[in-house]
């Protein structure tokens, strides 16, 4: 009698499992075929609804002297269409205070939708090959009101104002545009004259920290960049906030930051270079009759200070107490802080 292991298996259960096997690989198979056929079709959904997805024509709004054309980067709906040609109307307008007209006759803007970041506006940029065209990445997300409190739109498109000076000499160009970012807004009725110069008293309060932690000479900070940005945006504001009210002054309010500029239109721009500062400066210093800019030019570069913003906001009437501004009542003065900002509600 032959004795069987105990680990012998009965002929009829192996022969179950013999026949279990094909049917596993069957169904490992097929599911492996839906897997791959739900991914297919998935794919082929995408790729027909991209092909179906008609493009968002291009809007144009009418500026002083010509218009604003707005292109659409992805998807948005009629509504937001509207939303952003209303809020880019409001901006343009804001930009065309500085001196009556916008800086380009045929302006361009992309939008970009953006679903995350800081704030509703959270990236902006100048794409100066692409003749000098905005691009504003905007959150949809947050309500008009918010929308149209931010300052990026009109930063960016101050930036317009003067062609691009070069990354070493940012301080220039990201100074001039954070200077009209608020005084710009103030003249649109966007911010009040009190928030306006508040705006940029924080502003200059930041920068000037930023020097004190880190001492060097200007043109160094804006060589190094990296944890300068504070002092380089600054330090540039700071700068045509002196040259303005210079100009002011020494003209009897004949002549101004944005008087010259508006000249600077009509023989320079467009241009969608880079322009060495020292050539803008020189440009700027013929136009205006006068050394303002390059006088204010050499304080600078080489100091190793914040710029002393305190002796032009003296001359405009202003003052700080406990981080807020306040504004005498001395009627030259007042006159003076009032041909920079036009007075709105309080």
């Amino acid at each position: 009698m032959t004795v069987k292991s105990s680990n012998a298996v009965p002929k009829s259960e192996q022969q179950v499992k013999n026949l279990a096997k094909p049917g596993r690989r069957l169904f490992k198979k097929l599911l492996w075929a839906e897997i791959v056929g739900l991914l297919l079709l998935g794919f082929l959904l995408l790729l027909f609804n991209g092909l179906l997805a008609k493009p968002i024509p291009d809007s144009y709004i009418p500026i002083s002297g010509g218009d604003l054309q707005i292109s659409f980067s992805g998807d948005f709906t009629q509504q937001e269409v509207h939303i952003v040609e209303r809020w880019l109307a409001e901006m343009t307008d804001a930009v065309e205070t500085v001196y009556g007209q916008f800086p380009l006759a045929k302006p361009h803007v992309r939008i970009y939708r953006a679903n995350s970041g800081s704030g509703p506006v959270p990236w902006g940029q100048i794409n100066r090959p692409a003749k000098s065209r905005v691009d504003l990445h905007v959150n949809l997300n947050f309500d008009y009101p918010t929308i149209r409190d931010d300052w990026t739109a009109v930063h960016e498109l101050s930036h317009l104002l003067l062609p691009y000076a070069g990354s070493r000499d940012s301080w220039f160009s990201e100074g001039l545009a954070s200077y009209y970012q608020n005084i710009a807004r103030a003249n649109a009725g966007l911010l009040s004259e009190r928030q306006a110069w508040q705006k940029l008293y924080q502003g200059f309060r930041r920068g000037e920290q930023n020097t004190e932690r880190r001492t060097m000479p200007l043109f160094e900070a804006v060589k190094s960049r990296r944890g300068n940005t504070m002092r380089i945006y600054w330090t540039g504001a700071a700068y045509f906030l002196m040259a303005d009210v210079r100009l002011r002054q020494e003209s009897n309010g004949l002549q101004s930051l944005a008087s010259v500029l508006k000249q600077y239109r009509a023989c320079c721009l467009p241009n969608h270079n880079t322009v060495p500062v020292l050539r803008t400066i020189k440009k700027l210093d013929q136009l205006s009759n006068s050394k303002t800019f390059s006088e204010l030019y050499q304080q600078i570069i080489n100091s190793q200070q914040f710029p002393d913003y305190k002796k032009a906001f003296a001359q405009l009437g202003i003052d700080v107490r406990w981080g807020g501004v306040r504004f005498s009542d001395e009627q030259t003065k007042q006159q003076l802080r009032q041909s920079i900002t036009k007075p709105a509600s309080q």
